[in-house]
């Protein structure tokens, strides 16, 4: 019997799909990163809402597929958009993106949170594509995920800033979760409300990640109006 994604990410919360970035996709994304994380305007170049950064510990290169289109066709074309209708819809729209740089020997993890702990007000939750563009091991922090059933809970925890590590942390338990280790190429599917952390990079060689979110509407703020960050619909299949 075949398992449905679909079913499958609504009753945990998260689904794993390997070897879904091929080849020429991943050296596209590595270069891009790479470019990034080199560029001494980077500062300047990346614009992000929250103070993620620690130092050049751990990077968040966020909202710079226009200028990459390599990094465009695929979270508007390729394997990312296909992934998103697969699991959204046939009409989600570009949320935001990012590059996520963990460095060699001191790359910082990042505490257990909701990605809609960061949007600030209520709004439908959205999906999150973590890409592994590197293996991702226990030892360079590959992603740790709490299975929700979406079908029974999207709540959104309360989240507080922790000045320490730069970050929101939304759950504070002794819960361990899931570990989900994975070869480059693959990619972690998992909603804007399922908890989710990552542990530092303790190995001798750089940890990369690319993380594309799509919601099935415009994220937009109830008490100003404003869109929050993209709202692009992707080109027509």
């Amino acid at each position: 019997m075949t398992v449905d994604p679909n079913d499958d990410y609504r009753r945990n919360g998260y689904c794993v799909f390997p070897n879904r970035i091929d080849a020429a996709a991943l050296a596209d994304l590595r270069q891009a990163c790479d470019t990034m994380v080199a560029d001494p305007d980077r500062e300047a170049r990346v614009k992000s809402r929250h103070k993620i950064n620690v130092g050049e510990r751990r990077l968040f290169l966020a909202r710079q597929h226009e200028a990459y289109p390599a990094v465009a066709s695929f979270v508007l074309e390729g394997a990312a958009a296909e992934l998103a209708r697969e699991l959204i819809g046939p009409d989600p729209r570009l949320f935001t993106e990012q590059f996520v740089f963990k460095a060699a020997g001191a790359g910082s993890g990042f505490a257990w949170h909701q990605d809609s702990g960061y949007v600030g007000f209520e709004h439908r939750p959205y999906l999150t594509l973590w890409c592994a563009l590197d293996d991702a091991t226990l030892d360079n922090g590959c992603v740790h995920v709490l299975p929700r059933n979406l079908d029974a809970d999207v709540s959104v925890n309360r989240h507080r800033w922790d000045d320490a590590g730069s970050e929101m942390v939304g759950y504070d338990g002794d819960k361990e979760g899931i570990a989900v280790p994975c070869e480059a190429g693959t990619i972690v599917a998992f909603s804007s409300v399922t908890l989710h952390r990552s542990g530092p990079n303790r190995t001798q060689t750089p940890r990369r990640a690319y993380v594309c979110q799509y919601s099935a509407e415009p994220i937009v703020n109830p008490e100003t109006g404003e869109t929050l960050n993209f709202a692009k619909p992707l080109p027509a299949a």
